[in-house]
């Protein structure tokens, strides 16, 4: 019936002081993963409001992207997403729909969901592709460029990646692809806090079959799209926390245990910032935030750079997988730590 996957960084843009950098230093691993919604999720292909209620019962199958933030919710946290949720995703929100064509084949970018350091981007592309549960449909190359540019705060060298957590094939054979943005700012800036003028250019409408290891990409469609649009400017709440916050934190090499200290620790919508010093660079503390409803929602990717030209303060970004309505987090969990919300 539909097409979903999840994959980690599928390209990723490092600046060349970083890649080199890299090469020369210890760096925590990543891995990719996919993750599939079951069959029994689509099954009850329904957006069902609840009269007189606070909560949607979202399952079905998704076209806007407010309809996947709210089928990712469903999946991650096994409840039904508050109205209040809701709110928070539609304030982040923009309606876009440019086109390009190229060869006969039209990519529309229907909206866009903008938060401090990352942009989920739905696509549309023409044509009449084949539904097949296995055949993982994405673009072969994929870039962004904003003006004025968000990372202009620092000379440190940092990256931005994209992924593709969502695709499925629609009742007329065009194509809807969802495709993340992500790029490490520091903490010192932010996607929305002026108006930026972006490029996004698109190359080759591809697919490959995730049930066979190696399975090479076939091209689909072949052209360069360009959808130029306006990121608006946005206002959002920032909870920062007193510093220091200590906490136990663990190697992710060595998966030793110990007290680290954390600063400038500061939340959005979309994700978590924090500086460590570059010696406890190594020590993780699996940031996750604890709902007043007893959810939990886990970070989905992140970032690390040093902030400072002097290569002291190991700075982290890490992304939540939804927007999250911050009035409804309880605390902030940090290793083995929850801490209220200030």
């Amino acid at each position: 019936m539909r097409n979903i996957y999840r994959e980690t960084f599928d390209q990723i843009h490092a600046s060349e002081q970083l890649r080199e950098e890299v090469a020369n230093m210890t760096k925590q691993k990543r891995t990719a993963s996919r993750h599939r919604i079951s069959k029994v999720g689509l099954i009850a292909a329904v957006l069902l409001v609840v009269l007189g209620g606070t909560t949607l019962a979202a399952v079905g199958m998704p076209q806007p992207l407010r309809d996947w933030f709210a089928l990712e919710w469903q999946e991650r946290t096994d409840k039904d997403i508050s109205l209040e949720q809701l709110a928070v995703i539609d304030h982040l929100t923009q309606t876009v729909g440019v086109s390009d064509t190229r060869n006969g084949t039209t990519v529309t970018l229907d909206s866009v969901t903008v938060g401090n350091s990352s942009m989920w981007m739905m696509l549309k592309v023409s044509g009449t592709y084949s539904e097949n549960e296995a055949l993982r449909y994405h673009f072969d190359k994929i870039d962004i460029t904003l003006t004025p540019d968000p990372d202009q705060q620092t000379n440190t060298p940092g990256s931005y990646g994209f992924d593709f957590p969502y695709a499925r094939v629609m009742e007329d054979g065009s194509l809807l692809i969802l495709t993340r943005y992500q790029i490490d700012l520091a903490g010192l800036s932010s996607l929305t806090d002026v108006s930026r003028e972006a490029v996004l250019v698109l190359s080759g409408v591809v697919c490959n079959n995730i049930d066979r290891s190696g399975d090479k990409d076939v091209v689909l469609a072949e052209g360069d799209w360009t959808l130029r649009f306006t990121l608006e400017p946005q206002t959002g709440d920032v909870v920062a926390f007193p510093d220091p916050l200590q906490v136990r934190a663990r190697n992710v090499e060595t998966q030793e245990m110990k007290s680290v200290t954390f600063r400038d620790v500061k939340l959005t919508a979309t994700d978590i910032t924090y500086i460590q010093s570059q010696e406890d660079q190594m020590y993780e503390p699996q940031p996750a935030l604890v709902l007043e409803d007893g959810s939990v929602i886990e970070t989905a990717g992140g970032s690390a750079r040093f902030r400072d030209e002097g290569y002291t303060e190991w700075s982290s970004v890490k992304y939540w997988p939804v927007p999250v309505d911050l009035d409804q987090v309880k605390a902030l969990r940090m290793g083995d730590t929850e801490i209220p919300l200030p």
